[in-house]
């Protein structure tokens, strides 16, 4: 991807590492651009120029994303070794030269190391800095701290200085900013010389990055001002007086100021020409590319007034552009690499890193972190080769790294000193400067020598002790110092082992980090030590016990609830009392010291249990489970009463899945370890508050039930509350788990003395008070089962004879509890006992009994915590009461006050029977006893109020209900696991089913499920077949009631065509009644989510028995599928409307693809079998039927993957391509469909089995077919790159394999163009092919050999029908061998078409002739065609027009055509032409398009080729518009909001991706060495008086009514527009072609023409004419008619030939007539001059091409842009003359490349007149916009196969839907869109504009933090 053919994209790719709205967009920018680097080493220092700035983002995801580019960029860099050539070294000491021991003075390995350094003839260096003589204490005292951002001033002054300046100002300055000169050593931020250096010239723009840091070699400075040399005193001026000086600044420092404001520009490099179009860009002043471009204000939208104004803004274009052979683009200087580091005389990233290093000290926090992660990323990979020097031995180059690693490191510990910024997420602070400069110190100690990585030590340890400042010590840098400490330690761990001084130092770092007052200390102390515990206890058991007193302590000081420190100390501790000799330490000190016994230290770590934090309280958990795992004597002596207390509570209060499976596991293992005597003990103690808290009932919403307070304890042993007290709101709203994304912002200083928080807190006080709202229903009914499996588990393990009396009484009684939920958590308590027992005894016995009338009894009429729902139904029927009585109704029934369930509520209490009643019966009586009047009045309040009691009437119906099946499964469910079968089952198999079909909490759904399997495992063995049999074939039949995933046979059985996946997909339709579709819809869900789990169930529980104990499972799957696919027919009656037959197969194939995972492995040859009959109905006519099969076939691929998959490509795939039949390639390609989607990557190493026949069904006749088969190749060929690395899968055949092979490399050959085979073509055409023309050829056989179809979109004159005739000529003598030797009727000789242009149809036959003389052909154009019929069929080639094609469609459509070419296919290019409805109807077995340019207005023109070539290939028309058509016009538009630009930068590399492979597309300028330049200019001309006059008069007149008319959409007011667009055009050539009798002004003109005695046909009036006839003479065309020579002289003869030949365009044919009539018969008669426009019939016009290219006297060939401009070869011209532009520019470029092409000797000159001041100016400006969409999406990169980039395939096709919704940024309904925001005045914020909270800056959250600062990450990348 050479620079100048990707600059566009690369440009978007560094864009999107901005704007990219997701991280992994961000990323995968990055890592294409680190893929850049891959494929083009040298783009190097290109790529950094750009990705560099990104680092300065002010946000931080930009950061990150261009620090991880910059990662891969480097990374795919070679590596600098300028000793690779010399002798190799013993390695040593980590290739570093050896000092002599780690603990030598520091003034000894000074000495040593200066004279070593002298010994190999290095100097030292001034500028490093050494980490032996680094003086901490001054640095701490005076250096000036790095905050989160400095004053604006000294932004203002930094800005104005140039980069050079700037780099040399830091480094200067660098110094005394740490502090290192004392304290009273200060900076003048700009001095006067500073200043000085740039008064001269123009003010400077906006600064780029200082990257040209000043050099003594000769790169430029870089900076884009002109060059400015500072007044020199030699010079004899005078230096600036103090006066001027102090004018400056001020004005200076205005100039910052307001430059500051703006976008900051990054243009790191030599701005490059384009190469998008064929155009002259208009010269502007250089303007570097913004990151960022704020829309201009002058390109508001309503500037429609420009086209008809005469105002000009800024002058005429006098640039030139010329466009000539290029060859190899001259690779350009990055401003990050000197002459030194090009010519491999030094490390190639010193320059960058020189930058980064004193970034690290910039005043902006976001700067500091951008460049300590670009470093990082550098030095990872990069750090042995910095500092190294060609010409040096290896020696001298080991000890220059050493000092520049050295020197970097001592910059790195000043930053963790001076650094204060810290940003405080959540619940701890995190310091991004401090850590990201760890990790670049991190990267950089893996090449450290041991003698430096001792310094860098002793440097941190200084840091964290501070005990050589006298001063308060600083948090800070203690903080810094704990962190450098903890990447060393994790990194060069190897030196710890071998050096005990490192090993007892940073024990010594962590004992005082851990005692520190600061709690950020304290957690970085703690994390320091993790990674090396194991190493800590093996070599320093002797410090054991002192370490681990001091965690202990530091846990017993942590009052704070908010400590941050809390989880790192928990996690320390939970690891090292993983290790026996710590837990032996611990045994040790309690045996001396009692208050350090497992007594009182564990204990410790209650409070922590209910810590805010969640990951604090799972590390408590982990460290309890730890200590339980401890044998020995009283290690054990913790777990109490209290304890056990705690624990339960944790289980009912945590709502984190996590952490309450991690608080049931220590219950469990507690319970187990006091076993059943030590829970005699502890246990009864705290039953009556257990039982009672996990028995709270749960109330309804906004009628919460708040546990008993005084029940529940405090970590102290304290109860929360005094009895009978219910807090209910017992915390803030605030008070849930800290909510991840908000944050505070970030502060500078932390303070010293946090204050205390609050002890109220309580994370659990919603769970507490019952807040349904705020926990959720399934949050509390999970906290109760897990609560009921922790009694459960504790009654089971209880002493036998003791159970009966502990809890019988406790817990049978609220069976018959008034609140429902509390009989449910009673039921589930009774199943979890019954589940944990293993022999039933007398309180199971008991429990059983009590059970029996629950589920077989009635319920009760009302529950107590449902009381709320029927209170709101009384107020309703209150309501509809009320309104009775004020319409005076008699006999109006009063309601009881008291509802039904309360604790007083009599028999007579409101009930739902009475609201019943009130709307059945007496609601009529009561409307026909009011008046007539009343009824009307009242008639709607009725109706509402009956609603209401209606909705609220059904809602309090259900939930009764649903707590009636709650209660009966339960108690069902712990029945069957009592073992306890009644005598009647059916009611326990209804309530369990019940549950089954209807319960909507999943895990009580999944308990339900649980117990029907396990009450069929019970009937089986009770040898019950009639009730097994009943109740599978329900749940068989319950799992296929989801129409969405089963269909409905009956109501698809009459299609046969089609494809049912897909109009699935497509098919959203609204329902009449959408909130009823959807209640259906979730029931149905349920009811499948229910039935699924109790068949998976079954299958897991009877296992290799499964069909053996459920013969009606096997019958219900395997008779159905037998009975319908074992014949070749489908049975007769299939479809009648009686027969169950369909419904039963889909049924049985639903259900198969359902269990196929869990069937036991014995079992699936039963499965096996069934194979062959799924792969049959795969080719069924009736596409209900292939759907059902698709889906099981890909699910049973993807569980037997060997057998599925053998199957697929021996049966499946073969009939993919069956011509005959369409529902066998519907079926094939519906299977292949569903197995991408199911298999999802482990279909990696199959990819290449489906590749293929998917590609050759993306041209399938079938638009189901096409577009499955569209959208399946997009998700396969993004795998394919992956899958060649992956090993080969067991089992599959060595037949299969061979054909893998085989697959694999026509993939390479699609994918790595180096692969494609060079075509030898079979026939004799008479030319000699160019090397391009060759790789055209090539292509084109490619797409040949595969049945693809594509554009050939070389430049104009680059040969398109020449290489078009090689394969069509080839392709027809293959297909004539073919067949000679098979006789295959697809072989057959058919002729090709070819439809073009009529003025080319000459051309055509001329080339065939010349070219292909063997192939027959026949013109079938004109009126004459009819004689021509007869031949059609016995030709090789047809050629016809476009117009021809279009009228006789019909007569052409019934032909099988070879290949069907159309030449300038761009005129297709409107999907709605009747032309391209036309054309679009030929059917032919290879398509092709030639055209130069295949967009020519906007994308959607290529959506209309595409749907030529390969119809649904880019979606719908629909699609597409949303996809890419929309996005790219919205991000053109000037006001485009960020997200716009994304969408559309996003679209458009999307859309290039896609149609990249399918494009092929070369420029002149690269590819023709022999062609001549072209050179392009525009003439100008003026306007002549009468010419202004009438254009003054008509926008005088015609002005306001045409701005009115362009806000309009109607179709009149466009065409007002377009007609007056017509007049200016024409005004602009001549007043002539205007002025008719009927113009308003035409007796005015007559009367100016008079007084100024002209006529209107007088050139004077027309200055282009005049400029046409200057032009052709200063050409030398006519010269003898301007030179009227002295007659008899020698020059009396015109020139038989003149030196140029003219080709002038213009676009009407009048104007044509004019140039013709007043320039050269008037003014230039001597002038020879042939014409070609539309009156010239279509088979004449070649002729004259021929005569005009053979015949030089022929001075001008007069042409309109339409006729001439197409396809013709008009070499003999060597300049072009445009009289007027096209609106469209590929007509114009079209049109001048008729001269500019193969064959042209000399250089082509292009001038176009342009009226200055007028439309045509707009006309150019518009053009080049054109030019820029089309040249962004067809681009150079489709210049051959070697750069079309398909091997990054990322998302090569997705035509999918997934795609687009990426693409457009979809409004959710949460959020605001940017059209709904408000400004701050509270109006309605224009379209991009700012709002005033948009300045604040980013929020973003903890967890990007960690990620970023992950230890075990940044280590696995190390390695990598």
């Amino acid at each position: 991807m050479a620079s100048s053919s990707s600059g566009t994209r690369l440009d978007r790719l560094v864009t999107l590492l901005e704007t990219g709205s997701t991280p992994l967009i961000r990323n995968t920018a990055a890592d294409q651009l680190a893929d850049v680097q891959k494929q083009h080493p040298d783009e190097l220092f290109n790529l950094l120029t750009r990705v560099i700035p990104f680092l300065r983002s002010k946000t931080w995801e930009t950061r990150t994303a261009a620090a991880r580019a910059l990662g891969g960029i480097v990374g795919n860099a070679e590596k600098y070794d300028p000793n690779a050539e010399d002798e190799p070294l013993k390695p040593e000491s980590n290739g570093h030269v050896k000092g002599d021991g780690p603990n030598d003075a520091a003034v000894k390995k000074e000495e040593k190391e200066e004279e070593d350094a002298a010994a190999l003839g290095l100097s030292s260096s001034e500028e490093q800095l050494d980490l032996d003589t680094l003086d901490t204490a001054s640095i701490l005292k005076y250096g000036k701290v790095l905050l989160g951002s400095a004053g604006v001033e000294y932004d203002y002054k930094l800005a104005a200085m140039d980069p050079a300046e700037r780099l040399a100002h830091q480094k200067r300055s660098l110094t005394a900013r740490l502090g290192l000169g004392g304290e009273y050593i200060e900076e003048e931020l700009v001095t006067e010389t500073d200043l000085l250096a740039q008064t001269s010239g123009m003010p400077t723009p906006m600064h780029r990055i200082d990257t040209s840091v000043g050099r003594s070699d000769s790169i430029a400075s870089g900076c884009l001002s002109p060059a400015a040399t500072p007044v020199d005193d030699k010079s004899g001026e005078k230096p600036l007086s103090k006066r001027q000086l102090n004018m400056l600044k001020r004005k200076r420092k205005n100039d910052a100021k307001n430059q500051a404001n703006k976008v900051q520009i990054l243009d790191l490099g030599p701005r490059r020409t384009s190469s998008l179009g064929e155009y002259p860009q208009t010269p502007a002043p250089t303007q570097p590319y913004p990151v960022k471009q704020e829309p201009k204000e002058e390109e508001a939208a309503d500037n429609s007034g420009d086209y008809f104004s005469l105002e000009r803004k800024g002058g005429d274009d006098e640039g030139k552009l010329v466009k000539e052979f290029q060859g190899a683009p001259i690779p350009e200087k990055s401003t990050f690499q000197t002459e030194a580091e090009e010519s491999g005389l030094e490390w190639p990233f010193e320059r960058l890193c020189e930058i980064l290093t004193v970034d690290l000290f910039d005043h902006k926090w976001e700067i500091r972190h951008g460049a300590a992660m670009g470093l990082r990323e550098v030095l990872r990979i990069h750090g042995a080769g910095a500092g190294r020097q060609k010409g040096k031995t290896r020696a001298q180059n080991d000890v220059l790294n050493q000092r520049w690693l050295n020197d970097l490191a001592c910059r790195i510990c000043c930053v963790f000193m001076l650094d204060r910024f810290g940003d405080y997420v959540s619940d701890n602070v995190v310091a991004p400067i401090r850590e990201s400069a760890g990790q670049t110190l991190g990267s950089l100690l893996q090449y450290l020598s041991h003698d430096n990585v001792v310094a860098t030590f002793k440097v941190l340890y200084r840091l964290v002790m501070q005990s050589d400042y006298e001063d308060k010590p600083i948090w800070q840098a203690c903080h810094g110092g704990m962190i450098g400490m903890r990447y060393l330690v994790a990194v060069r761990n190897d030196l710890l082992l071998k050096d005990p001084f490192l090993m007892d130092g940073v024990l010594a770092a962590v004992m005082r980090g851990l005692a520190d007052f600061d709690d950020d200390v304290r957690a970085v102390s703690a994390a320091t030590l993790v990674p090396v515990a194991d190493e800590f206890v093996e070599m320093r058991p002797q410090d054991l016990a002192g370490l681990i007193n001091k965690v202990w302590e530091c846990l017993s000081n942590l009052q704070d609830d908010l400590s941050a420190s809390t989880g790192s100390v928990m996690d320390l501790l939970a690891k090292l009392c993983s290790f026996p000799q710590v837990l032996t330490a611990m045994k040790e000190n309690a045996k001396h010291d009692p208050l350090q016994s497992f007594h009182e230290l564990v204990p410790r770590l209650f409070p922590f249990l209910r810590h805010t934090i969640t990951s604090v309280r799972a590390a408590v958990l982990r460290a309890l489970l730890t200590f339980l795992t401890i044998e020995g004597d009283s290690t054990d002596s913790w777990i109490d009463s209290k304890a056990l207390r705690l624990i339960f509570q944790n289980i009912l209060l945590e709502r984190d899945e996590r952490v309450l499976k991690l608080s049931q596991q220590v219950w469990n293992s507690v319970v187990a370890h006091l076993g059943p005597s030590g829970l005699a003990t502890h246990l009864p103690e705290i039953l009556d508050a257990v039982i009672p808290l996990a028995l709270t009932p749960i109330g309804v919403p906004r009628h919460p039930v708040a546990m008993e307070y005084s029940l529940l304890i405090r970590p102290s042993g304290q109860v929360f509350g005094p009895p009978g007290q219910v807090r209910r709101k017992s915390t803030p709203p605030g008070g849930s788990e800290p909510a991840s994304k908000k944050r505070r912002k970030s502060a500078q200083k932390k303070d010293d003395n946090p204050a205390p928080v609050s002890p109220t807190h309580n994370v659990d006080g919603h769970m507490m008070s019952g807040d349904l709202e705020l926990v959720g229903a399934d949050t509390m009914i999970r906290s109760r089962i897990y609560a009921a499996q922790a009694l459960g588990k504790a009654m089971a393990t209880y002493p036998e004879q003791l159970r009966k009396d502990a809890f019988q009484s406790r817990i049978m009684g609220h069976l018959r509890s008034p609140h429902s939920s509390t009989q449910l958590t009673t039921s589930m308590i009774i199943e979890e006992y019954a589940r944990s027992l293993e022999a039933k005894d007398a309180l199971a016995q008991a429990f059983a009994g009590a059970l029996l009338p629950v589920v077989e009894g009635e319920r009760p009429s009302a529950y107590e915590d449902l009381v709320p729902k029927l209170q709101v139904v009384r107020t309703q029927c209150a309501a509809l009461l009320s309104i009775f009585r004020e319409g005076g109704a008699s006999n109006c029934p009063v309601l009881a006050v008291v509802v039904q369930g309360q604790p007083d509520a009599s028999q007579y209490a409101f009930s739902v029977a009475d609201a019943e009643k009130l709307l059945n019966l007496q609601f009529d009586k009561l409307k026909k006893s009011m008046t007539p009047s009343q009824r009307l009045i009242s008639v709607q309040a009725l109706d509402a109020a009956k609603h209401d009691v209606q909705v609220s009437l059904q809602e309090a119906k259900d939930i009764k209900e649903q707590r009636d099946i709650r209660i009966k499964a339960a108690a069902a469910g712990a029945l069957v696991a009592l073992n306890e079968s009644p005598k009647k089952p059916g009611l326990t198999i209804k309530a369990m089913m019940d549950s089954v079909k209807k319960e909507e909490n999943v895990e009580l759904q999944k308990r339900s499920a649980a117990s029907v399997a396990g009450l069929i495992v019970h009937l089986v063995k009770l040898n019950k077949a009639v009730v097994v049999n009943k109740v599978v074939t329900n749940l068989f039949n319950f799992y296929c009631m989801e129409t969405a995933e089963t269909p409905e046979f009956y109501s698809n059985a009459h299609i046969e065509t089609g494809i049912l996946s897909l109009k699935k997909e497509e098919d959203v339709r609204d329902h009449p009644d959408a909130a009823k579709f959807e209640q259906e819809a979730k029931a149905a869900r349920i009811t499948r989510r229910g039935a699924r789990e109790a068949l998976e169930h079954l299958v897991v529980d009877f296992g290799t028995q499964v069909f053996d104990k459920l013969p009606v499972l096997r019958k219900l799957i395997e008779d159905p599928i037998k009975d319908v696919f074992t014949a070749d027919d489908l049975p007769a009656d299939i479809t009648e409307s009686g027969s169950q037959t369909g419904q039963e197969v889909v049924d049985a194939l639903s259900v198969l693809r359902a269990l196929a995972g869990k069937f036991h492995p014995d079992v699936r040859g039963f499965v096996k079998d069934l194979l062959p009959l799924i792969a049959k109905a795969l080719q069924s006519r009736l596409y209900v039927l292939r759907y059902a099969a698709a889906k099981c076939f890909a699910t049973l691929c993807s569980v037997m993957t060997v057998d599925g998959i053998t199957m697929l490509v021996e049966n499946v795939l073969p009939s993919i391509s069956n011509g005959e039949n369409v529902h066998w390639r519907q079926g094939a390609i519906e299977c292949v469909y569903h197995l991408i989607h199911v298999m999802e990557d482990s279909i990696l190493p199959y990819v290449i089995f489906l590749i293929t026949p998917v590609l050759g069904r993306m041209s399938d006749s079938d638009n189901d077919v096409r577009l499955l088969a569209t959208t399946s190749f997009a998700t396969l060929v993004k795998l394919v790159p992956l899958e060649a690395g992956i090993p080969d899968p067991p089992g599959l055949s060595e037949k299969l394999l061979k054909g893998r092979d085989r697959e694999r490399k026509f993939v390479g050959q699609m994918l790595d163009p180096k692969k494609v085979e060079p075509f030898e073509i079979p026939v004799g055409i008479n030319a000699e092919l160019r090397s391009y023309q060759q790789d055209g050829v090539n292509w084109l056989a490619f797409l040949n050999r595969y049945h693809l179809h594509g554009i050939l979109c070389d430049d104009m004159g680059l040969g398109k029908t020449l290489q078009t005739l090689c394969m069509v000529a080839s392709d027809h003598h293959m297909r004539a061998e073919e067949y000679a030797k098979t006789k295959d009727p697809n072989y057959r000789r058919i002729p090709s078409l070819i439809v073009c242009p009529p003025t080319l149809s000459g051309h055509w036959q001329q080339e065939i002739r010349q070219f292909a003389p063997f192939l027959s052909s026949v013109l079938y154009i004109g009126p004459s065609r009819a004689y021509s019929r007869p031949q059609l069929g016995n030709v090789d080639i047809v050629i016809t027009s476009y117009e021809v094609a279009r009228n006789d469609i019909e007569f052409l459509k019934p032909y099988s055509w070879n290949y069907c070419v159309l030449d300038e296919g761009h005129l297709i290019k409107n999907p709605k032409s009747k032309t391209s409805q036309a054309v679009k109807q030929l059917a032919s077995n290879h398509r092709l398009i030639l055209s130069g340019t295949p967009i020519q207005n906007n994308v959607l023109e290529l959506w209309s080729l595409f749907d030529f070539l390969m119809p649904g290939f880019l979606g719908t028309e629909k699609v597409f518009q949303q996809r890419f058509a929309k996005p790219i016009a919205a991000s053109r538009f000037s006001k485009s909001s960020s997200k716009e630009q994304e969408a559309g930068a996003l679209a458009i590399e999307a859309l290039h991706k896609q149609v990249l492979p399918f494009l092929l597309r070369r420029l002149k300028e690269e590819v023709l060495d022999d062609l001549p330049p072209k050179i392009i200019q525009n003439y100008y001309c003026d306007l002549s008086d009468l010419q202004r006059k009438l254009f003054e008069d008509f926008t005088k007149k015609e002005g306001k009514e045409l701005a009115a008319a362009a806000t309009r959409e109607d179709r009149d007011s466009k065409t007002h527009i377009f007609q007056a667009l017509q007049y200016m055009r024409k005004l602009c050539n001549s007043p002539a072609l205007v002025m008719t009798p009927k113009h308003k002004q035409y007796d005015a003109t007559q009367a100016y023409l008079k007084t100024h005695s002209t006529s209107l046909n007088d050139v004077a009036h027309a200055p282009k004419l005049g400029a046409l006839k200057d032009l052709l003479v200063d050409c030398g065309i006519g010269v003898a008619d301007v030179n009227h020579a002295p007659a008899g002289g020698l020059n009396d003869l015109p020139e038989a030939v003149s030196q140029h030949r003219a080709l002038i365009f213009c676009q009407m044919k009048e104007m044509l007539d004019m140039v013709q009539e007043n320039v050269l018969r008037k003014m230039l008669p001597s002038v020879q001059y042939m014409r070609l426009d539309g009156s010239v019939e279509p088979h004449k016009r070649q002729e004259i091409v021929n005569r005009f290219n053979s015949d030089p006297s022929y001075d001008v060939l007069l042409l309109t842009t339409k006729v001439g401009g197409l396809g013709l070869n008009l070499t003999g011209a060597d300049t072009v003359i445009f009289v007027e532009h096209d609106w469209n520019p590929q007509n114009d470029i079209q049109a001048m490349d008729r001269a500019h092409r193969i064959g042209q000797k000399k250089v082509v000159n292009v001038y176009r007149i342009v009226t200055r001041g007028t439309l045509e100016e707009k006309i150019l400006s518009l053009q080049r916009f054109k030019i820029d969409v089309a040249s962004t999406v067809v681009n150079q990169q489709n210049a051959g196969l070697q750069t079309m980039q398909t091997d990054q395939i990322l998302d090569l096709f997705n035509v999918s839907t997934e795609g687009s919704e990426n693409n457009v940024p979809a409004h959710d309904g949460a959020g605001i869109s940017e059209e709904d925001a408000l400004d701050e005045a509270g109006n309605i914020r224009e379209k991009g504009k700012k709002g005033f909270l948009d300045e604040l800056g980013e929020l973003w959250d903890e967890r990007q933090y960690e990620e970023e600062f992950d230890l075990q990450g940044f280590l696995g990348k190390m390695k990598s």
